[in-house]
């Protein structure tokens, strides 16, 4: 019986040693538990300071001006990817080339005018056509005429400047043989005396489209992109530019216009074979022919004179119709109202009219034109910023 007694005594002592050991080792492991579970996981401090600097970077680039970005700016080869182009050939030639080379025809099976919807054409009566093609002529290799001998921009300038850097600044360029090769018809128009007499004779105002047309329209542009921004810069011409002066402000015009009016001067009429500007001289029964010509430069075509209502018009306003679209044309303010005209005369879809003007921005001058915020960009950043918060990154 004693040994069972001390056999019970035993089984109990241990029971409790091990009930004993139970609790302290469970009492430790709360204790280890409770203690991670005070400890608050916080992401590092400089995370929330790198998010929110990005965050703003990211505002900052989405409304920056556009020439702090270098963003392509659209030009207007890009615009007028069917626009008419130089045709290489002989003096006289008129070029009839395919549409897969990216020149741009007109070759209506009848009388037409342009859908502005689908810009097809579509018949309309009112206008003669005896067949052929309606495209620029530029002319490969003009006679070597000396310069002298053709007419030249502001032959008989008045120095009405208030101040004289800005006569100087007219002196050199017309000095320029850079600028008197390229022989700028929206110079020309308005500017030399010598060039209105050439109009009273169709052969010698011929020949000097000959010779304009076949300079380097792309060159040539170029010059006279250039010297409207050096037109406006202080030391040249820009307080007469600020002070509204006459001169400065049509000049700075016409320089703009060089490309869509030597475009527009360059076509030939497929019936008569002559220029379509030489036409449109020569037609003193419809005056408002000629004056076409003039709204690239500034000026709204009158209802009050008669239109030759002929494939020449039409695709000449629809040369003025894309350069529409360029801001710093003068073209975005001249061009609708003078369509209407046109077409009051011609039929309502003669000319079209559903054209945004300066939407494409093309800054010459000093200023910066701002850009609209990019919404894809913002989007996406958007998206990113929210996926990476529910990871729990940030």
């Amino acid at each position: 019986m004693d040994a069972v007694a001390r056999s019970r005594d035993c089984i109990g002592s241990s029971n409790a040693r091990n009930s004993s050991l139970s609790t302290i080792s469970y009492s430790r492991s709360s204790s280890r538990s409770w203690s991670r579970a005070s400890v608050p996981l916080r992401p590092a401090k400089f995370l929330g300071l790198l998010y929110h600097g990005l965050l703003i970077i990211m505002l900052i680039l989405c409304f920056s001006p556009i020439s702090s970005l270098a963003q392509p700016t659209t030009g207007i080869s890009d615009l007028t990817p069917d626009g008419p182009r130089s045709a290489l050939g002989p003096s006289g030639e008129i070029n009839r080339v395919d549409h897969a080379e990216g020149f741009w025809t007109f070759q209506p099976r009848e009388n037409s005018q342009v859908n502005e919807d689908s810009n097809e054409l579509e018949p309309i009566p009112g206008i003669d056509r005896k067949g052929g093609s309606l495209l620029q002529r530029s002319i490969a290799t003009a006679d070597n005429s000396s310069s002298s001998e053709l007419p030249s921009a502001f032959d008989t300038l008045s120095n009405n400047f208030a101040n004289a850097t800005c006569v100087a600044f007219f002196d050199n360029f017309r000095s320029n043989s850079s600028f008197i090769d390229c022989h700028a018809v929206s110079l020309l128009l308005s500017n030399s005396n010598s060039f209105f007499h050439t109009l009273t004779s169709a052969v010698a105002t011929s020949h000097v489209l000959d010779v304009a047309c076949a300079q380097s329209v792309d060159k040539c542009s170029s010059i006279m992109k250039s010297l409207a921004k050096e037109m406006l810069q202080d030391d040249n011409c820009g307080q007469d530019y600020e002070s509204n002066n006459g001169l400065v402000h049509s000049v700075y015009q016409e320089f703009m216009a060089y490309e869509p009016l030597y475009r527009a001067s360059c076509l030939t009429n497929p019936d008569t074979k002559d220029y379509c500007f030489v036409d449109a001289v020569t037609n003193t029964s419809a005056p408002n022919d000629y004056n076409v010509y003039f709204i690239p430069t500034g000026s709204t075509l009158s209802s009050s004179g008669n239109l030759t209502c002929n494939e020449c018009l039409q695709a000449t306003m629809k040369i003025f119709a894309k350069w529409a679209t360029v801001d710093d044309q003068a073209l975005d303010t001249t061009y609708v109202p003078s369509a209407k005209v046109v077409n009051g005369y011609c039929g309502s879809k003669f000319a079209t009219t559903n054209v945004t003007v300066g939407s494409d921005k093309v800054t010459v001058g000093s200023g910066q034109a701002m850009q609209l915020p990019n919404f894809r960009l913002i989007a996406s950043l958007f998206g990113i910023v929210l996926g990476t918060m529910m990871v729990g990154v940030f």
